[in-house]
Order: C-alpha cells, then sequence, then structure tokens
C-alpha cells in the first residue's frame, strides 16, 4: 500500500508509477531517489559561512535514512544490500556516483560540496541537471532534471570520450603498426573469443578464434593484444589497471564490445516497452564506468540498487541512452510493444 509518505515523494519528484508495478517495485524507486535528492541536499548545507559537510557526515545520513526506510518498508530492504563478491554500502556508491559525474565537488579537507554552476546536457526534450534547483522538473534514477541552462555540455563531453566510431575504436587499436614479436608461450595464454554467445567475462578460452583478440595469462594478466599475421601471431601490451569506482574504470569493455560488433556478434542491449510512459533496458553484461554511470542518472537500477544490466528508463530519454551503448558497440533488439 503506497502510504502519504511515498505520495508525497512522487509527487515532489514527479516520478510515476508504470503499468503494473508492485508497491514494493514503486516504494524501492522512490526511495532509491529520495536518497539521492539527500545526499546532495547535505552538500548544500551551510554551517559558520562554509558550504558543505564530510563524506563521513554524509555517509551516516544516508545510512540513517536508509534504516529509516527499511524500517517502514521492510519489503524493499533486500534492494539495497550488495550481493556481489565484493559488496559495498548503497549510501558509499551512491556518494562515489555524484562525486565522479560532477554533482558533488571535493576539498583538501575531504569535504563535499555542491557543484551547482548551471552545467546541464539535453537529453531528448528534457534536460539532466547538475546540482540542485527550486525548479526541478522531475527525478529520474539519480538525476535531476530542470530546465535548460546557459551552460549546456553534450553527452559526449559528458562521458570524455573520443570521436571515435566502434569500428573505427577497432581498427585503431588493432593497427599492426603496433604489434610486434613477444617471446610468449602460447600454450600458457587464454583468448578472448568475440563469437562467443556468453557474456563478455565467460568468454575465454584456449584456442584463438578470430584473427584479432586479446590474450592473458590469468584473470589478472598480463594481457595482450594479439593478432594473426603471415608471420605467426603478433602481441602488443594491454595493460590493465586496477579498477575502482572512479568514472573511468572497466574502460577495457569498450575494447571487448568494439571486437564482438566488429566480428558480427554485437552485445546486446534489450528494449522492452512497459507503458507510454517506461521501458525496461536490459544489457548481456557489465557497462564500463562512464556509461554506467550515465545510467544511472536517467534510470533506475530493476532489480536492486546494485544491479548493473536492467534498468527502468522513462521513454523521453530512451534515445539518448541508446545512442550512447550504440556508440561503444552494443547493438539495441527488442520490439516496442508492452510485454
Amino acid at each position: 500500500m503506497i502510504d502519504d509518505l511515498l505520495k508525497t515523494m512522487s509527487a515532489d519528484m514527479n516520478i510515476s508509477r508504470y503499468l503494473n508495478e508492485s508497491d514494493e517495485s514503486y516504494t524501492y524507486r522512490l526511495c532509491y531517489s529520495a536518497l539521492g535528492q539527500w545526499c546532495l541536499a547535505t552538500a548544500s548545507n551551510k554551517t559558520r559561512n562554509e558550504v558543505g559537510t564530510t563524506k563521513h557526515n554524509q555517509t551516516i545520513v544516508l545510512n540513517e535514512l536508509l534504516t529509516k526506510y527499511t524500517e517502514l518498508y521492510p519489503s524493499i530492504a533486500g534492494q539495497f544490500i550488495d550481493t556481489s563478491n565484493q559488496p559495498r554500502a548503497f549510501s558509499v556508491c551512491i556518494r562515489r556516483v555524484y562525486e565522479e559525474t560532477g554533482y558533488l565537488l571535493t576539498d583538501e579537507n575531504n569535504c563535499n560540496r555542491l557543484a551547482n554552476y548551471g552545467r546541464s546536457i539535453s537529453v531528448g526534450n528534457h534536460t539532466l541537471f547538475f546540482g540542485l534547483t527550486k525548479n526541478t522538473h522531475a527525478i529520474n534514477g539519480l538525476g535531476v532534471f530542470a530546465q535548460q541552462t546557459g551552460y549546456e555540455v553534450t553527452t559526449k563531453d559528458f562521458l570524455i570520450r573520443d570521436n571515435l566510431t566502434h569500428e573505427q575504436y577497432f581498427k585503431v587499436r588493432f593497427d599492426l603498426i603496433d604489434f610486434y614479436d613477444r617471446d610468449i608461450d602460447i600454450t600458457e595464454l587464454e583468448f578472448f573469443n568475440p563469437l562467443a554467445k556468453s557474456v563478455p567475462s565467460l568468454s575465454w578460452g584456449k584456442n584463438l578464434v578470430t584473427d584479432c583478440s586479446v590474450a592473458r595469462k590469468t584473470e589478472l594478466g598480463p594481457f595482450y593484444r594479439v593478432q594473426k599475421t603471415a608471420e605467426g601471431l603478433q602481441f602488443a601490451d594491454e595493460p590493465v589497471e586496477i579498477q575502482s569506482d572512479n568514472f573511468t574504470s572497466y574502460e577495457y569493455r569498450r575494447l571487448f564490445f568494439a571486437m564482438k560488433s566488429y566480428y558480427g556478434n554485437p552485445l546486446k542491449a534489450r528494449i522492452i516497452m512497459i507503458d507510454e510512459d517506461y521501458a525496461k533496458i536490459q544489457i548481456r553484461g557489465h557497462l564500463p564506468n562512464r556509461e554506467y554511470y550515465f545510467l544511472l542518472l536517467l534510470s533506475w537500477p530493476e532489480r536492486s540498487a546494485f544491479d548493473k544490466v536492467c534498468f527502468v528508463i522513462r521513454t523521453g530519454l530512451l534515445d539518448e541512452a541508446l545512442a550512447v551503448l550504440e556508440n561503444i558497440g552494443l547493438e539495441v533488439e527488442g520490439g516496442r510493444t508492452h510485454e
């Protein structure tokens, strides 16, 4: 049952219910977005002529709010628990998303303040605003949507992406001039198979299936780009840094997606239309952080706050989200009908 608190949250953030959405799902989406707004609000606090708050205080506030929400609505408690191999607190994850996407600025004292500079991105007929404003039109996931501003950037600028298509990116990364002979025992290597039907993380084997691929000695590396030539196998080092929650982490996935697309087996993003206002995006693998964080500003992770492959999005924001996915080599499929 949707109580008065949830009705107020719904009205304040302009988050409507989608067709046949359960109480549990709707409550989770409202609480998810509300926690995001509280995270930003704490960074706009003024104390003794100082604006902002410590990261520690933000974490405390969010943890207390999440505890209250889950006490009021016990059915959503599990959706804010990270069940991955490296579990993280939701309060930290939500703060890191805002820090990495430019909503929050961190100073030398490890305090966060709101970056209310009027920066925005046009997303369809809507405007993603980086800050808080009294003229908020709606909240989508963790993103604030408001009026257009004079300081507008493109999605590509926000993502800090080059202008290469995924086909061009593949060709640049496999330019033979960068490859050379290496004294490497290939029996020690595993090769990424772009033709595999499995998710990319499970698409490794002992055989080199395509002319160009990535090889590794262990799951932790070292990694090499590898290419078949008339003289035999040629190698190029493929440094893979320790991955984190930084905006530019998991960038190696872009290369895997480009390879799969080049060899005619692109990673799929399936679209399911729910109703006129909402759709679902289902992705067959995890994204680079740039694209993943962008989706978090447009949509709600569907099954839990830590879901990285299924998202609920308003249809008015769908085209921009899909363009971002297609740019790195994903293929969009699925009907435009209710399912």
